[in-house]
């Protein structure tokens, strides 16, 4: 059979792009939260920046997180906006971009994976 199942996880990720958006921030957030870093979330994600991390008071990010399930496309302007208001804040402009990775396995291959164990 040429049937695949695609990750639930993605395949709910990608039902709203501004769902899908706002996940890859808490990702973000959480990454650098579990490292240390004090994190503040931008209300409604408003701004240049989505995320101001600080750590140990002694180092600002301001990042711009993007996200997509292809290229992710970079505005001029919104770089231009993030670099000022970083320059502004004493902090370091940051562009995270995240890509979801699909896990595709057909029915051939779960049968086989059930004769292995």
């Amino acid at each position: 059979m040429n049937c695949c199942f695609l990750s639930e996880q993605i395949a709910n990720s990608c039902t709203s792009r501004s769902r899908f958006g706002r996940e890859a921030e808490f990702v973000v957030a959480l990454f650098l939260r579990l490292r240390g870093w004090n994190i503040e979330l931008s209300k409604g994600s408003r701004g240049p920046a989505d995320i101001i991390a600080t750590y140990k008071n002694h180092t600002k990010w301001l990042i711009q997180v993007k996200s997509s399930t292809s290229l992710a496309h970079l505005k001029g302007y919104d770089v231009k906006r993030l670099r000022k208001e970083s320059q502004i804040n004493g902090g370091l402009a940051v562009i995270a971009i995240l890509q979801p990775t699909e896990t595709l396995l057909s029915l051939s291959t779960i049968g086989q994976l059930g004769d292995h164990q």
